[in-house]
């Protein structure tokens, strides 16, 4: 098995954190692994401002491609961040050996976020925020059942940015020319979210992708982070870009892991 490069692209009101520590397991299994912070998230929330939008997000990760010279990465686009990820394969084709959605939105030219994945993509955001901020979820949405791990992600939420899951999307379908795999998330979602993603999966399946699901509730790079590191590691070799054949590591785990166990297994 060889090693590959990872490039995981964090969804709206979080950052390049929440996939710590699924790259320090990636990282164990012999891979490369990048968890880029979009601009005026996370550790970048400094540079929030009205103007930011989803092109500015794709600069980022295109940015990340050109000054770490990377090839043939294979780009994880969680939610929001999985439109980021379409438009970047777009772009920058080249670079790019395959796309991994996490319970993303597949894009179309001239539709939103919000157009394609509805009220149910907003995953339950509190009213405020402002004009052009939409206010965080509650920690409690994501189903996190260890209560460490959900003060953890509390406190990290923050706004994001509402014309970037509000404005019409660009680009064009150059990023289904290359693999492609679905991943969506089982447990903890409301009807809606499930409906969602039903739907955005089975237009995944429509266009050729491997579609699995995950047993994990919707935040596994947190909750199971040695578990998602290795159904990565499973999807890169199902898009054929591996030494070595295999499927797509998506069954169910164990239950009754512990909260410590959650944590460490990274």
């Amino acid at each position: 098995m060889g090693m590959a490069t990872f490039v995981l692209i964090h969804g709206a009101f979080t950052g390049g954190w929440i996939w710590r520590r699924t790259a320090r397991a990636l990282t164990k299994l012999g891979h490369e692994a990048f968890r880029p912070t979009l601009t005026g998230c996370g550790e970048r929330s400094h540079l929030l401002r009205p103007e930011i939008s989803l092109s500015w997000h794709v600069e980022d990760v295109a940015q990340l491609l050109f000054h770490e010279d990377l090839e043939r990465a294979i780009l994880v686009g969680h939610g929001y961040g999985s439109m980021i990820a379409s438009a970047v394969a777009h772009r920058h084709g080249g670079k790019v050996g395959g796309v991994v959605h996490l319970d993303g939105v597949l894009p179309e030219r001239g539709a939103s976020y919000l157009d394609v994945a509805g009220r149910a993509g907003m995953r339950g955001s509190r009213q405020g925020g402002s004009d052009w901020l939409v206010a965080p979820p509650p920690a409690e949405s994501f189903g996190l059942t260890c209560r460490e791990l959900a003060r953890w992600l509390s406190v990290r939420l923050q706004p994001f940015p509402r014309s970037c899951l509000s404005a019409p999307y660009p680009y064009g379908r150059r990023d289904r020319q290359l693999p492609g795999v679905y991943l969506r998330t089982v447990g903890a979602v409301s009807n809606a979210e499930e409906s969602a993603l039903k739907a955005q999966a089975a237009k995944a399946s429509l266009m050729k992708m491997r579609v699995a699901e995950l047993q994990t509730g919707p935040l596994p790079m947190v909750s199971n982070p040695g578990r998602m590191a290795k159904v990565l590691q499973a999807a890169e070799m199902e898009m054929g870009l591996g030494s070595d054949g295999g499927g797509t590591g998506a069954t169910p785990g164990k239950k009754g892991r512990s909260c410590a166990r959650q944590q460490s297994d990274a």
